[in-house]
């Protein structure tokens, strides 16, 4: 029974943490190229699946242009490749970000 209990106990924990997790996503700080990148892959990629549709072979390439850092990049859907654009000022949040998809 304290076994059930405590197994209870973290099941309610772990699913009522998950909103802010999801929150907490756009709170982030973009400090690296790199981050910027997964950033948008992750962005792009939920973009297309709230969508139902199941992007695939990801590629793309980020440069720092002054204060800012620029992601390129595509996804496969449906045999058609569709063209990622994300943009954001060094050290800003990254519910600031500019994205397009195209």
């Amino acid at each position: 029974m304290k076994y059930i209990t405590t197994l209870l106990a973290t099941i309610f924990l772990v699913t009522s943490l998950q909103p802010l997790s999801a929150k907490s996503e756009k709170e982030v700080y973009i400090e690296s190229a790199s981050q910027l990148q997964n950033w948008c892959k992750k962005e792009s990629y939920r973009h297309f699946r709230r969508k139902q549709q199941q992007p695939y072979n990801w590629s793309a390439s980020t440069i720092r242009q002054l204060n800012d850092y620029q992601t390129t990049g595509s996804w496969k859907v449906n045999n058609v490749e569709k063209h990622i654009y994300c943009e954001i000022r060094i050290g800003k949040k990254a519910k600031k970000t500019k994205i397009e998809i195209r």
